[in-house]
């Protein structure tokens, strides 16, 4: 492991924090540029260490799994379509079923307890599958298509509700909106920059892509209304908020005997970001040029725009064959998962798909190698998971990092199972059966 310079970032002052939007900097009231100062003065303390490992060399971890919770029978004890999930201090699960939507509580055993809120507009109900999660004795759910709070006590009863419109953030011809994110300790929610809207045809904002839009961190309280700002971000999310790039911003279209096929796209290089409760974590990574050790980089960021670590970590590459390119555009053709093209789910595959393969196959640009990861995950003791790029069908890779990040190790589990809670030793995910059912999953990590 190398040890290189201290990092730190000093960001430029941001604009006004006004009920509902961000305006010019020439407006700040009298008491934020002292804030802005200490946030400033804040952001030039030294502080994270950019540090380097190697994928290879990391200590191997693995998992066992000890717990299903499911039913093939019966769709009420179990699953249609898993969303978040959470453990509560005495080991209860809590697990969201968004087809209903529902939160559903079992017992450490996994015996169904109870069910928490139903389908509907009214109080204690949802509309979407909510953002939830369990502090001390409050189970606490953000349904973001109704932009709406919800507190609920453990067993079930609404406690209260309140709905918030978020902080606006004027972007080049959309709104960004900044969003409740995750319940603290004390009751208040921090925030996400997590909806972009536009209108058809709007005018110019007077905001260009190339300038500097920084948005504040906030906290709300439990009936939706700003409290506190306690932070800044220099820009929004990339994934949310793109700037401009080489590749242009829409993917190519084309026409194939009178059908309108999209062209596969490699996956978008633009940084990865994941909110944390005292900042966020960015992961860059780009595909490499070379067949050499590339690195990607994992850093976090706090709310002061300074670096609280950096971890560079080096891979081997992993080029694209023939035989890639071949299935991503049949996959495409087809209209299913994994094509870079819009997924039609149920709908079958046109009759002329092998044709359609063969064109797209040859509109298709990508580069030598594959990004280094699929994604990220944020763990709930907000260790960093990073999902590596594999082969189709292999078991999937992941590169874990614990809160301060330092390497946890690397972990091989199955491809298909997909990841929803961590806290040490224990992981709970998601895993399909034959038929396409899923089923929770507890898994025992150890060699940590």
């Amino acid at each position: 492991m190398r040890r290189h310079q201290t990092l730190f970032h000093c960001p430029r002052l941001p604009g006004t924090l006004h009920p509902g939007t961000i305006s010019a900097p020439s407006s700040l009231p009298a008491a934020l540029p002292a804030l802005c100062m200490a946030l400033a003065l804040g952001a030039c303390q030294e502080s994270g260490v950019r540090e380097e490992t190697h994928a290879g060399s990391l200590r191997p971890l693995t998992a066992e799994p000890d717990m299903r919770i499911g039913n093939f029978q019966d769709p009420d004890l179990g699953f249609t379509r898993i969303g978040g999930v959470d453990v509560d201090r005495d080991g209860n699960i809590y697990v969201v079923e968004s087809s209903v939507p529902e939160i559903r509580v079992f017992s450490s055993e996994g015996r169904l307890l109870r069910r928490v809120g139903r389908q509907g507009g009214g109080p204690g109900e949802f509309e979407g599958s909510p953002r939830f999660g369990v502090v001390g004795d409050t189970i606490w759910t953000w349904d973001s298509r109704i932009s709406r709070i919800t507190l609920f006590d453990r067993q079930g009863h609404v406690l209260s509700t309140g709905r918030t419109d978020g902080v606006r953030v004027q972007l080049p011809r959309s709104i960004g909106s900044v969003l409740p994110h995750s319940m603290r300790p004390d009751g208040t929610f921090t925030s996400h920059f997590s909806r972009v809207s536009s209108a058809r045809g709007a005018p110019e904002s007077g905001v260009e892509p190339t300038d500097s839009i920084p948005f504040p961190m906030v906290l709300f309280d439990a009936s939706g209304a700003v409290t506190d700002t306690i932070g800044w971000a220099g820009r929004p999310p990339p994934r949310l908020w793109r700037p401009p790039s080489e590749r242009g911003s829409l993917p190519e279209s084309i026409t194939i005997d009178g059908q309108r096929a999209w062209v596969p796209r490699p996956p978008p290089d633009t940084p990865f970001w994941l909110p944390v409760m005292d900042g966020y974590v960015v992961v860059e990574a780009s595909p490499p040029e070379r067949e050499t050790e590339s690195v990607f980089a994992v850093t976090r960021m706090g709310l002061h725009g300074d670096t609280i670590y950096r971890r560079e970590i080096r891979y081997e590459p992993i080029p694209y064959t023939d035989e890639d390119l071949d299935s991503i555009a049949a996959r495409g053709a087809r209209g299913e998962p994994g094509g870079g093209v819009p997924y039609r789910p149920g709908a079958p595959a046109p009759p002329n798909w092998e044709a359609i393969a063969r064109t797209l196959r040859a509109h298709m640009d990508y580069p030598e190698f594959r990004a280094p990861l699929d994604y990220p995950w944020l763990a709930q003791d907000e260790s960093v998971w990073i999902r590596l790029t594999s082969r189709e069908g292999a078991p999937s890779r992941w590169v874990v990092l614990d809160s301060e990040g330092r390497p946890r190790g690397t972990l091989e589990l199955p491809p298909d199972l997909r990841v929803r809670w961590s806290r040490g030793d224990t992981l709970w995910a998601v895993e399909l059966d034959e038929y396409e059912v899923p089923w929770l999953v507890r898994y025992r990590i150890q060699g940590t």
